[in-house]
């Protein structure tokens, strides 16, 4: 499911240099997005206290790598992740995913990446997940991805 335009939209974007040809990026690629608490996730996760889902945290980070690098990706492991807090939408309507840092594979075109979200003030999660190129369009669900079936 993509949750782009319908859970959250992309405010801005900033790039401190040109990432697109390089293999490591030490310096962080700030996303700034807007929460739609009216979306269907947050009637269900939950009702009168919506909720942000670690696994909609974690989508969005998959589809803002995707538009980062314009090319689809399945996450092929997911190597820590620490939920700090809470992300309320009626309470925290912007959020930044910050990619400090990400580091690909020559080899096997895997991506390292490390994503901080936050707000001006707090940190709400920590992720660490490592991206495969997908030929089949990064749809996990479908299974018709070959990078599914590589060892973890």
């Amino acid at each position: 499911m993509v949750l782009k335009d319908s859970l959250y939209q992309i405010i801005a974007k900033e790039e401190l240099e040109d990432t697109l040809s390089t293999y490591e990026c030490d310096f962080p690629i700030v996303y700034s997005l807007s929460l739609n608490q009216n979306h269907l996730v947050y009637q269900a996760h939950f009702p009168g206290e919506p909720i942000t889902p670690g696994a909609c945290i974690v989508q969005i980070a998959k589809e803002l790598f995707e538009d980062h690098l314009k090319g689809s990706y399945t996450i092929r492991t997911v190597k820590n992740v620490k939920f700090l807090s809470v992300i309320s939408p009626t309470q925290t309507p912007r959020v930044d995913y910050v990619f400090e840092k990400m580091m690909a594979s020559e080899e096997s075109g895997d991506y390292k990446v490390q994503v901080q979200v936050r707000d001006a003030t707090s940190t709400f999660a920590k992720l660490s997940l490592v991206f495969s190129p997908c030929e089949y369009g990064g749809v996990i669900s479908s299974c018709e991805c070959k990078n599914l079936n590589r060892a973890v």
